[in-house]
């Protein structure tokens, strides 16, 4: 028997897998949205989920719609400027803050919350030169980093000093079915697909790149069993080069293409910097681990694309 669940950001990549998995688990899945909002994702499922038309960042209306939903389990996963294009700063303000502000609050006052899964962010961490773990000092290097960090401690700070049982599960480099371009995976893949050469800024450039479906069951498993105030990372716990990806997507695709390489790429990318999580963390305390390796993931987000080109026709 399932439960009643709320998901914010339930449109985009990460959301349209969870909101599947928990219709699949029997639950009641209601999401917060934006009239103006795009649900492409969600399109063949839209008469399963429960639509509540919420700004994020308006307190009283969110508050009035915990209220009368009256959820077991939260997920939020609502954001805006990790890509390149997303740089509106108010825009960036009203979502992570002011929308983070206004959810957790509203769970601090609705007594069915068991628990809430914040959807952190490698971001966080900023360049690093070694494995990164949870303790480490936080020094985000762009406005979208900053903004995830005061969620993930302010979810801490209520979770300390109001009990809010507020989890931060930090992704990496999550990829896999409903991804969008201009995100790694998802372009080189689609461009394969269609004969096109692949850009790649610096196939030199590591990430830790995670499967879907592995992030999913992290987000599933924590809420059933929150840990109010931690912090944990949710990656592979490999980094590969994006060279190294690309190989993998040229081969499985049977692509007949050269990769192009160049172009203008993020200022603070360097080769020499490390893009690996620790997940010792999620192991010993989620009982968790990748059960996907990133091949694997690739070749399966391979086919999934193959199957589902016609939704990118447009993108």
């Amino acid at each position: 028997m399932g439960i009643k669940v709320l998901v914010t950001g339930a449109g985009g990549f990460i959301g349209a897998n969870l909101v599947r998995a928990l219709l699949v688990r029997g639950d009641e899945v209601h999401i917060l949205s934006r009239p103006e909002s795009s649900y492409w994702r969600l399109a063949k499922i839209r008469r399963k989920l429960k639509f509540h038309n919420v700004h994020i960042n308006d307190g009283f209306s969110v508050l009035k719609t915990v209220k009368k939903i009256q959820p077991e389990q939260v997920f939020h996963l609502a954001q805006y400027g990790a890509f390149p294009a997303e740089n509106d700063h108010g825009l960036l303000q009203e979502v992570i803050i002011g929308g983070t502000s206004s959810l957790f609050e509203a769970c601090s006052k609705v007594s069915s919350v068991k628990s809430v899964v914040n959807a952190g962010s490698a971001s966080e961490y900023g360049a690093k030169r070694s494995v990164m773990k949870e303790n480490m000092l936080l020094e985000p290097n762009t406005p979208y980093g900053c903004a995830k960090a005061w969620a993930t401690l302010y979810g801490q700070h209520l979770a300390r000093e109001k009990n809010v049982p507020i989890t931060t599960l930090r992704f990496f480099s999550v990829f896999g079915p409903w991804e969008s371009p201009p995100r790694f995976m998802s372009s080189v893949i689609l461009s394969c697909l269609r004969g096109v050469a692949p850009k790649i800024t610096n196939p030199h450039l590591v990430r830790d790149f995670i499967f879907i479906d592995d992030v999913v069951r992290a987000c599933i498993l924590t809420a059933d069993n929150p840990h109010p105030g931690e912090v944990i990372n949710i990656s592979f716990g490999h980094q590969m080069t994006l060279k190294e990806a690309a190989g993998i997507i040229l081969k499985n695709t049977g692509a007949k293409v050269n990769v192009d390489i160049g172009g203008a790429g993020r200022s603070f990318d360097r080769i020499n910097n490390v893009w690996q999580a620790d997940i010792s963390k999620a192991k010993n305390l989620l009982g968790w681990q990748p059960k996907l390796s990133q091949k694997e993931g690739i070749v399966k987000s391979i086919e999934w694309y193959h199957e589902n080109k016609k939704l990118y026709k447009n993108i």
